[in-house]
Formats: C-alpha cells, structure tokens, sequence
C-alpha cells in the first residue's frame, strides 16, 4: 500500500486545522464575545500564524463560524427527522440535538446584526422546518393554537440561549439539559392537563 503523498498530507492538515479552529471559536467566542484572535488560537493549540493563515482578520472568522453553523444546523434538522411521530416527539429531537452542540449553535441563537441580512435571511431558512413542525402540533391538537408558531421557536431558541450559558456552572449532562429545555418548552405550549390532582 502506498503511502499518502505530501500533498495530501498537507490537505489533510489544512483541513484538520481548519476544523480546530472554528471549533475552538465558535466556544471561545460564545464564553467570551471579546476574545482575541490569540485567544482563538491558544483555545485551539495551534499558532496565530496558523490561525492567520486560515482567516485573515476577526471577521472572516466571524463569517466562517457563522457559515459553519448554519450547514452543521440544517444538518442536524435533517438528522431529526422531522416528519416522523407527533410533533411534540419531533421537536424533543431537535431539543436533544441542538442542545448537544450549544457552543457551536449558540451563534445562530443569538439575534444577529441588523446590517447582516444574508445571515439573517439563512438563519430563518435553516430553522423553518421547526415552525412547519409547530404548525403540525397545532393541527394535530397536541400544541396551543393561542400561541404563535414564530413564538414558540423564539421561546424554543431563548432556552437553548439559556441552557448553553449555563451549562458549565451547572455541570449537567446533555441528557439532563435536553431534557430540562423540553419539559420547560411543553409545560408551556402543550394542549395536555398537567396539572397534578388536587388533594382530599
């Protein structure tokens, strides 16, 4: 068997450190919006000159993250199945989902600068099919129809906020974040009686 030649390798590395990077600033600058293009390449074990390299200022980087976020979030829709069960089943698969991967979502959680309209414009795309399954509940009963679809995925997107920022002070597993974020959502958007029986 032949071995990879040179060029190869060097693809592969440049592709591995690319990943490295985005990686590490998309959590970098999710724990802290301030920090320095240093501070990304410190967070991801490689040099300035290697993060340089890849991105040539900060906002290049921005618009790397943001791009890589987008396609790994359509991803993870698709990955849910949607179309699949009640609603309310397809929508405690997206909570799982997204809440494994805050750090690398919380980017397209946040709302994004007025002046950035192809972002905001994809954002809104990628995350439609969550509305679609919103409307779905509502047909099908199982979700408040007093409630707008629009609403219920800003009030879905603000746990999500919530839980990817206080994730590490809480020190809960993505299981148990998941879970939290899903009761919470459907204690206050399910047409279901969850009120415990009254006492004698």
């Amino acid at each position: 068997m032949e071995s990879p030649s040179p060029v190869a390798v060097t693809r592969i590395d440049v592709d591995r450190h690319r990943r490295a990077l985005l990686a590490a600033a998309a959590e970098e600058l999710s724990r802290n919006p301030e920090s320095s293009m240093a501070d990304v390449a410190q967070a991801a074990n490689l040099t300035r000159a290697t993060l340089y390299r890849h991105f040539s200022n900060r906002q290049t980087l921005l618009e790397a993250i943001q791009t890589e976020a987008l396609t790994r979030a359509g991803q993870t829709l698709t990955d849910c199945r949607l179309e699949e069960g009640n609603a309310l089943e397809a929508l405690k698969r997206v909570v799982s989902a997204l809440s494994k991967h805050g750090m690398c979502f919380r980017i397209i959680l946040i709302r994004p600068p007025e002046h950035n309209a192809p972002f905001r414009t994809r954002r809104e795309q990628i995350l439609s099919p969550i509305i679609e399954v919103v409307r779905r509940g509502q047909a099908e009963g199982d979700i408040r129809t007093d409630l707008s679809p629009e609403w219920i995925l800003t009030a879905l997107k603000s746990l999500l906020m919530a839980a990817v920022r206080d994730a590490p002070a809480t020190k809960q597993s993505d299981m148990d974040v998941a879970e939290l974020i899903f009761r919470t959502l459907i204690d206050g958007i399910s047409t279901a009686d969850r009120a415990a029986p009254a006492k004698d």
